[in-house]
């Protein structure tokens, strides 16, 4: 599986985890550091070239996410 499918796939499963919901809000923070606990910082680098793509590629599971529920 490539990085960013396992971002992903990391994603889904912690932005519903119940430590990760605050005042019955997604804590972003929390869902983004289980995820680099998870892989490790030093593979996600590795990885995707970069800790700095990490985030644009975090922020856009965010958004599909945000939309999502929108619907």
């Amino acid at each position: 599986m490539n990085i960013r499918a396992e971002i992903a796939e990391l994603f889904r499963h912690y932005v519903d985890h119940p430590d990760n919901i605050v005042d019955g809000e997604t804590n972003w923070d929390f869902v983004e550091a289980d995820i680099m606990m998870r892989l490790s910082v030093d593979r996600i680098t590795e990885e995707m070239g970069s800790l700095e793509a990490f985030y644009p590629y975090f922020d856009q599971l965010v958004d599909l996410h945000l939309a999502m529920e929108a619907a």
